[in-house]
């Protein structure tokens, strides 16, 4: 079931068919094809998956799905391979491992909190939540590529944070953090000022390199003189929950989207509901209007989004509702 949702914006992406390469500058490419090719393509958008047993039954149909649409590029998840509330055991990351090998495609992974800055929780195993995050980073970025069976070339930021990627495709420059929800893994105190929860030394280190690599990210964008930019991350940043340690990104962000002559898409999950809307805001709480955020399915709705970009559509963004109908509850009658 295929439902469309189209949001005004500006960019050039292409429509690219046979075996992905990477040229001297990054570019991804296929060999038949050129470089700023005003054809249209898709990607897909998915996260939060799969979470818990049903989960684990109805994300590989979401796959299967996927792998049968021709038009996708490559896919983005923005994080969290498991609920919350699940132990952040070893087969957890394998079955990730295993997930993200099958997909036909490219896929390029964030990190969510539910895979490492959760973990400390009893309920997830009681892990060290800086080890879980160095398991992440050995077992999804050790390489420059991306995952799924065909790859992308992607670059890291640095080996500290390989996490933390960046690749241009046709006429549109791709960012990735790690920014997890959880408030972006900064210290939480209860009434008695007593910390419960987070880690100041990771969060600072890692937030001046997400910042830093944004900049890096709408320097190149402009360098290449890119439509557009997409960034993804995990966190919803406008959720009702501790959101405080996200006003560096959401700051940064405007100033950068303010500047930058095209169109900016923020991909992010967390929160589980698909929404396209626009809201962020300059430091006169006015919508920035080049900016337009996607949030994807996630949890219990186990379905996709894929995002059209086609330069000779006036809109050029377009998204659409993937409803995967087997994965729909069944009601009984009383």
């Amino acid at each position: 079931m295929r439902r469309t949702l189209a949001v005004a914006a500006v960019g050039a992406l292409v429509m690219l068919g046979g075996t992905l390469t990477a040229n001297a500058s990054g570019n991804s490419k296929r060999g038949d094809d050129h470089e700023g090719s005003n054809r249209a393509y898709e990607i897909a958008l998915i996260g939060d998956a799969p979470y818990g047993d049903i989960g684990r039954v109805q994300f590989p149909r979401v796959i299967d799905e996927i792998n049968a649409d021709h038009r996708l590029a490559f896919t983005l998840f923005d994080g969290d391979i498991k609920n919350g509330s699940e132990r952040c055991d070893q087969p957890q990351y394998d079955l990730a491992v295993k997930n993200f090998a099958s997909f036909r495609r490219p896929l390029v992974y964030v990190p969510g909190d539910n895979e490492w800055t959760d973990c400390d929780r009893p309920s997830n195993g009681s892990y060290d939540p800086n080890e879980r995050l160095a398991l992440i980073r050995r077992t999804f970025a050790a390489t420059p590529d991306s995952l799924g069976q065909r790859t992308l070339k992607l670059e890291r930021q640095t080996p500290a944070y390989p996490e933390n990627v960046r690749w241009q495709y046709g006429a549109v420059t791709y960012v990735g953090l790690n920014i997890p929800g959880s408030d972006n893994n900064a210290p939480q105190f209860d009434a008695s000022g007593k910390q419960t929860d987070g880690d100041q030394a990771e969060y600072t280190a890692r937030n001046a390199a997400n910042l830093e690599w944004l900049d890096r990210g709408f320097a190149a964008a402009r360098d290449a003189g890119s439509k557009a930019v997409v960034v993804v991350l995990q966190a919803d940043m406008w959720t009702e929950e501790p959101t405080a340690h996200f006003a560096d990104t959401k700051r940064k962000l405007a100033q950068l989207s303010i500047a930058f002559p095209g169109q900016v898409l923020l991909v992010n999950g967390d929160s589980h509901v698909f929404k396209v809307d626009k809201p962020l805001t300059d430091a006169k709480n006015q919508v920035i209007e080049n900016v337009t955020r996607v949030q994807t399915f996630g949890s219990a709705q186990n379905h996709w989004v894929s995002a059209e970009i086609d330069p000779r559509d006036p809109e050029v963004f377009t998204f659409h509702e993937h409803i995967v109908a087997a994965n729909l509850p069944t009601y009984v009658s009383p």
